[in-house]
């Protein structure tokens, strides 16, 4: 059974900090390439938060220091409130672009990320 949390202990992982309401979440730690932007939280609670942003990504073509940038706007949402070093965190993230299609570079309009894949492997 999980303890009681309030919506203001409640927060979510970027890279390396645990952070409440991020306006912004790095995807891929190690490059940078993937991120969430400009994040308006709707909702946010120990159930999961809700919102809207952009999510851009470097295509890495023809290699990642000259690659593209693209962008979109997405849902965002964050679920699966975990107890990590006395805190706890909304370690999954989704994303689904608002008409539910593919991104028009063709990456699908559907991604799911653990935001603490790093933090938790580095426990081994």
């Amino acid at each position: 059974q999980q303890p009681t949390v309030k919506a203001t202990e409640v927060l979510t992982w970027d890279c390396e900090s645990a952070v409440h309401k991020p306006e912004s979440i790095t995807l891929t730690c190690a490059d940078g390439g993937w991120s969430l932007q400009k994040i308006t939280w709707t909702s946010w609670t120990e159930k999961g938060a809700e919102g809207t942003g952009t999510f851009r990504e470097n295509l890495c073509k023809p290699d990642c220091a000259d690659g593209e940038i693209v962008q979109a706007k997405v849902k965002v949402k964050l679920s699966d409130l975990t107890s990590y070093n006395g805190k706890f965190l909304l370690k999954t993230v989704d994303i689904v672009t608002p008409d539910g299609k593919d991104f028009p570079w063709g990456r699908s309009g559907m991604n799911t990320w653990n935001v603490m894949e790093f933090t938790e492997g580095a426990e081994r």
